[in-house]
C-alpha cells in the first residue's frame, strides 16, 4: 500500500486534487474512475512526502482478522456484500483501514468480484486467503469461508502472541543481566586495575584475565560491534542463497530439541492450513499446493512437493506420508484414519490443534526453565568478576609508599 496524489476533472469539469492510498497506480485509476472521475495525473509519494502529509499506522494482520470476522457476520446476517463493506467502512476508526475497505468496495461496484478485490492487495490478503474467498464466491458459501479463515487467522495470532509474550520476561532478564556486565567491565574493573597498578602488586590470574578483557573492551569495542554486525550481513546473505537456506534448514532438522519443535510448528501450520482449505471445499490437489506455501522449511516444502506429485498420480495421502521421514507416524496414522473415514478435513485440524497444544506447553516449559537459567548465568558471569576483584584486593600483602 502507498499513496498517490491525483488530478482529476469531475462529472461538470472541475479540476479535483486529493490523495489516494492503494496498492498500485492501476487501482487509483479504478477508484477514480469508479467516483466519476477522468484521472489527468497521477503521482506516487515518496515515503517522506507520506511522512509530512499524513501520519498513519499500517494496516496490520490484527485488522485483517477484524475485517475478516465483521464481514462473515454481516454476510451471515442476510446483509448484501456492498453493503457489508460500507457498513464495516463507517464503523472502523482507523483511516487506513476504512480506506481500504472503501477501495475494496469500489472494486467490487466496478464489477470486481471479492476475491479480485482483494488480489489487488498481496501484502494484506496472500494466496491461501483469495483463493479460499474464491472457493467461497463459487460454492456459494461465503460466509462460512469466511469464518473458517477468522477462526484460522484468531488461532495463529494467539500462538504468535502467546510465544512473545511468553518471551518477554526472560528477554528482559538477560538485556539487564547483558548492560550490568558490560557496565562492570567497561567502567568499574579498570578502576580496580589502576589501584592494582598503582600498588604494583602481583595480581591472580584470574583476576590479570578479567583486567586484560575489560582493557580489549575498551580499546576495541568498535571492532567487536564491527565484527557482529558483519557476521550478521554474511548469515543473512548466505541465507538468501537456496543452497544456504537449505543448509541451515537441515542443521535445524537434525539438532535433537530443536528438530521435534521446528516439526511440531511447521507441520501444526501445514495441518492447519490443508484442514481448512479442504473443509471448505478446495480440492485436495490445490489444498496441498496453497498449504505448502505457509512451510518455512525448505526440507518440510519439498516433502510437501512430493506429496504434491503423489497425490497427482493417484496414490494416497497417507501412504505419501508414511514413505518419508518427515511426517512423524501418528500423523501417518490419523490422515489414513481421515482417508478411511471420510473426514480428512477434521483429522487434520485435530492433528494441528494437537501440535500446537504441545507447541505450547513445551515452549512454556522451556521459558520457564530459560528464566532460572539466566539468572544463574548472569550471577555466576557477574559473581567471577567480582570475585576477581576481591582476591586481587585480599592478595595484597604490603603497599610500599
Amino acid at each position: 500500500m502507498a499513496d498517490f496524489t491525483y488530478e482529476a476533472i469531475d462529472q461538470q469539469g472541475r479540476k479535483v486534487n486529493g490523495t489516494e492510498h492503494a496498492a498500485s497506480q492501476e487501482a487509483v485509476v479504478d477508484s477514480l474512475v469508479s467516483k466519476g472521475l477522468q484521472p489527468v495525473r497521477i503521482k506516487k509519494l515518496h515515503s517522506l512526502e507520506t511522512l509530512v502529509i499524513f501520519k498513519r499506522k499500517p494496516v496490520s494482520m490484527d485488522d485483517v482478522l477484524y475485517f475478516t470476522s465483521e464481514l462473515a457476520d454481516l454476510l451471515e446476517a442476510g446483509v448484501p456484500l456492498e453493503r457489508s463493506l460500507t457498513i464495516l467502512a463507517d464503523a472502523t476508526e482507523k483511516t487506513d483501514v476504512r480506506k481500504l475497505i472503501i477501495a475494496i468496495r469500489d472494486s467490487i461496484h466496478g464489477g470486481k468480484s471479492l476475491s479480485e478485490a482483494l488480489g489487488e492487495y498481496p501484502d494484506l490478503f496472500d494466496k491461501l486467503y483469495v483463493s479460499m474467498i474464491k472457493v467461497g464466491e463459487l460454492g456459494g458459501v461465503l460466509p462460512a469461508v469466511l469464518k473458517r479463515l477468522g477462526d484460522f487467522m484468531e488461532r495463529s495470532r494467539q500462538i504468535r502472541k502467546f510465544i512473545i509474550s511468553s518471551s518477554i520476561y526472560p528477554s528482559i532478564l538477560a538485556f539487564v543481566g547483558l548492560i550490568s556486565v558490560i557496565i562492570l567491565m567497561v567502567f568499574v574493573v579498570p578502576k580496580f586495575g589502576k589501584i592494582f597498578e598503582d600498588l604494583n602488586q602481583p595480581m591472580p590470574a584470574m583476576t590479570k584475565m578479567i583486567l586484560d578483557t575489560s582493557l580489549f573492551l575498551q580499546k576495541w569495542w568498535w571492532l567487536i560491534i564491527l565484527g557482529i554486525l558483519l557476521a550478521v550481513f554474511l548469515v543473512r546473505f548466505q541465507l538468501r542463497k537456496p543452497e544456504g537456506r537449505l543448509w541451515w534448514d537441515e542443521t535445524k532438522l537434525n539438532l535433537p530439541v530443536v528438530r521435534r519443535f521446528v516439526k511440531l510448528v511447521e507441520l501444526g501450520r501445514f495441518a492447519r492450513t490443508l484442514g481448512t482449505l479442504i473443509e471448505s471445499g478446495v480440492p485436495i490437489l490445490k489444498g496441498i499446493s496453497l498449504a505448502g506455501e505457509v512451510v518455512g522449511n525448505t526440507v518440510i516444502k519439498q516433502a510437501v512437493n512430493g506429496l504434491y506429485r503423489g497425490v497427482r498420480q493417484g496414490r494416497s495421502l497417507s501412504m505419501l506420508m508414511r514413505r518419508s521421514t518427515v511426517f512423524p507416524s501418528i500423523m501417518v496414522h490419523l490422515v489414513s484414519v481421515g482417508e478411511e473415514t471420510g473426514g480428512l478435513a477434521r483429522m487434520l485440524l485435530k492433528i494441528a490443534n494437537d501440535f500446537e497444544n504441545q507447541v505450547q506447553s513445551e515452549t512454556k516449559m522451556f521459558l520457564n526453565m530459560l528464566e532460572p537459567i539466566t539468572i544463574v548465568v548472569m550471577g555466576v558471569v557477574i559473581g567471577g568478576i567480582i570475585m576477581s576483584m576481591l582476591l586481587a584486593i585480599f592478595g595484597i600483602n604490603d603497599v610500599t609508599f
